[in-house]
């Protein structure tokens, strides 16, 4: 693969060990890679919390034409673009971040919590996440 054209074409991208790290247009980058690239699996979007308390995404692409893999990591806050457009694939992995991080992915109209019940309160897997004795108390029915 040539990173090159990603330099070209997506301002401020960096290649980072294995990875490209944008700034922006996440959804563009994604569609190019399909298209150019055969990168047509979408392995898994993993989540990172970083200390300024943002949200770095890790999209990790597949071609089986190639068998090769690329990593793309974007930066976020509160939300994110959806790529289920691009992906079908990405529905659960854009809900479980939903559900543990509170990224909103904008797109996607199957977002809801997956594991959490939707009467819970905050996610789970920040780091401001408070736990206690009350939220963690579920009765046979699975409810707060």
């Amino acid at each position: 693969m040539n990173i090159g054209e990603f330099w070209n074409i997506f301002e401020g991208a960096e290649l980072v060990e294995n990875r490209i790290i944008l700034k922006d247009d996440l959804h563009k980058a994604l569609q190019f890679a399909l298209e150019n690239y055969s990168f047509n699996l979408l392995k898994d979007i993993t989540a990172v919390e970083k200390r300024d308390k943002s949200i770095d995404l890790t999209y990790h692409l597949y071609s089986v034409e190639n068998d090769e893999d690329l990593l793309i990591t974007i930066n976020v806050w509160n939300e994110a673009e959806s790529v289920i457009d691009l992906f079908k694939s990405a529905i659960a992995d854009e809900n479980e971040i939903y559900d543990m991080f509170g990224i909103k992915f904008i797109g996607n109209e199957y977002l809801k919590r997956l594991y959490m019940p939707e009467s819970w309160e905050g996610f789970p897997l920040r780091k401001d996440y408070i736990q206690s004795d009350e939220r963690l108390a579920w009765d046979d029915d699975n409810n707060v």
